[in-house]
């Protein structure tokens, strides 16, 4: 059974891109907004989430905050993606959680 990727970002072209480069390897679930995600996350728990910072309405940090808030959410790793390349961004990311960045 292929492990789950769950990929968040507002960005529909991401997503698919996402998507394209992924599937052979991963079952890859997509959500287009941080309620969204939150949405899929009452039902599945994915073994990867790709986040996006930022957002409209709930960004990526905001994102990370909830999971990191919840005993069933905080074990997920977390990778942001983010073309967003300052070293004080990147320490953020750490900072609250993430994996990788």
């Amino acid at each position: 059974m292929k492990q789950v990727i769950l990929v968040v970002d507002d960005d529909k072209s991401n997503l698919m891109i996402a998507q394209k480069l992924l599937a052979e390897e991963y079952k890859v679930a997509a959500a287009n907004s941080g309620e969204l995600t939150f949405r899929y996350l009452e039902k599945n728990i994915p073994d990867l989430i790709l986040l996006d910072i930022q957002m409209p309405g709930m960004d990526g940090f905001q994102v990370m905050q909830k999971l990191q808030e919840s005993e069933k959410w905080r074990k997920i790793p977390v990778i942001f993606l983010t073309a967003d390349r300052s070293e004080k961004t990147e320490e953020a990311c750490f900072k609250i959680g993430a994996v990788d960045y």
